[in-house]
């Protein structure tokens, strides 16, 4: 009997076992990241693309990326060199400073101050700086139109005159008369047929230009002179550097005021060719400058011989 205790015993035993078994393979496998982890995690950020800049659209559809316009053009009187690399030329706006482009050095030497020019230039933010803008001549040279017709003048001139105790240069156009040539103003005008120099505004303010024979008499002229002037008031001529500061060339220079303004009767000469300049001044809004203008224009007063 002592066998078959020892067989149930070991029967038991290994049912125990099998019981054991089964319950501990109910469990799931253990998860290998439920283990500890010792390392330190590495942290990873997803790449963030950088932004991306988008041009704004240019306000001036003519200004490449380098900063330039495109080229402009202009025209204008040559005032000469400023330095070895820039000019300056009388335009609209006034007096203007151009930098000579790469490769114009040479040819400031192929023009004379006072010509009539065309030119081409771009403008170029100086230190990026869009409010600045530096002129850079890309075109330079004498217009075809540069001398008057037939004259060998220069089409247009500057002209110095004081207004109101201010000294102002103005450009003026050349003008042909009879015989004669001479500059005018902006203001003023000339009427070649009749050989008057007008104000625009007024015609009323002019200056009359009669050519005198060779032979004139100055004294026979003064006579006559302040026998039209008497008309209008008491005559006074002026003489010195009080004639000297209306017309340099005046040989004879008369004055008279009255009611209706101021007259006065000249007498000048230009390359031996005599003139005599009736002026009017009426009283108005135009007698304070309309003289400086007319003087100024008269000063440029030359003699033009044609050929027969």
């Amino acid at each position: 009997m002592k066998p078959q205790r020892f067989i149930s015993a070991a029967a038991a035993f290994v049912v125990f076992l099998l019981a054991i078994t089964a319950c501990t393979g109910d469990k799931p496998a253990a998860d290998p990241t439920d283990a500890p982890v010792t390392a330190s995690p590495t942290a990873t950020t997803a790449a963030i693309p950088e932004p991306t800049t988008v041009p704004e659209p240019s306000h001036s559809p003519s200004e490449p990326a380098g900063g330039e316009t495109q080229a402009i053009k202009g025209t204008g009187v040559y005032n000469g060199q400023i330095d070895n690399h820039s000019i300056e030329i009388q335009t609209e706006e006034g007096p203007v400073a151009f930098e000579l482009g790469a490769g114009m050095e040479s040819i400031p030497e192929t023009l004379n101050e006072e010509d009539q020019v065309v030119f081409e230039y771009v403008e170029k933010a100086v230190n990026g700086d869009a409010s600045l803008k530096q002129r850079v001549l890309t075109k330079l040279a004498a217009s075809g139109g540069e001398t008057g017709k037939g004259t060998g003048l220069p089409q247009t001139k500057q002209l110095e005159l004081m207004l109101e105790g201010n000294r102002e240069v103005k450009t003026a156009t050349l003008a042909s008369g009879d015989g004669y040539s001479l500059y005018v103003v902006d203001i003023l005008a000339l009427d070649s047929a009749k050989g008057r120099l007008y104000l625009k505004a007024d015609p009323d303010y002019y200056a009359d230009i009669e050519k005198l024979p060779s032979d004139f008499n100055l004294d026979a002229l003064l006579v006559e002179g302040r026998e039209e002037l008497s008309e209008i008031g008491e005559v006074k001529e002026l003489k010195g550097q009080e004639r000297a500061s209306q017309l340099p060339d005046a040989r004879l220079l008369l004055t008279a005021s009255g009611n209706g303004g101021t007259r006065k009767y000249i007498v000048t000469e230009k390359d031996g060719q005599g003139y005599i300049i009736r002026m009017n001044i009426p009283y108005g809004d135009a007698t304070e400058g309309f003289p400086p203008h007319a003087f100024a224009s008269l000063n440029t007063l030359v003699n033009q011989v044609t050929g027969e």
